[in-house]
């Protein structure tokens, strides 16, 4: 599995937090709550804003959640400026690249 790096900020962090847990909650109260989700809720939430690594599933855990989050906003009316902002940062993590294979 490949590792991505996302640069994140405060903002950035705070903004996947309250999408994952909307996505979380949801799937909790239709009686499927994934493991991996919280797993990954609660990794976000310890790590520091700086760099942060996920796996091809986190990775798309984490855009999807986002995703729906910006979906929401636009139905409402809501701004979506920091879900704007966290998804362009998630579309831009780079795998890192290995120039010799071990």
């Amino acid at each position: 599995m490949a590792q991505r790096q996302i640069k994140m900020d405060r903002n950035d962090k705070s903004i996947l937090i309250r999408a994952l847990h909307a996505s979380y909650r949801a799937q909790k109260e239709q009686g499927q709550p994934r493991p991996a989700e919280g797993d990954l809720l609660l990794r976000i939430h310890a790590t520091e804003p700086g760099r942060l690594s996920l796996n091809d599933e986190e990775y798309h855990m984490a855009f999807s959640a986002l995703n729906r989050l910006r979906s929401e906003r636009l139905a409402t009316g809501g701004c979506t400026d920091a879900a704007d902002s966290a998804l362009s940062r998630l579309a831009h993590a780079k795998q890192p690249c290995w120039l010799f294979r071990i």
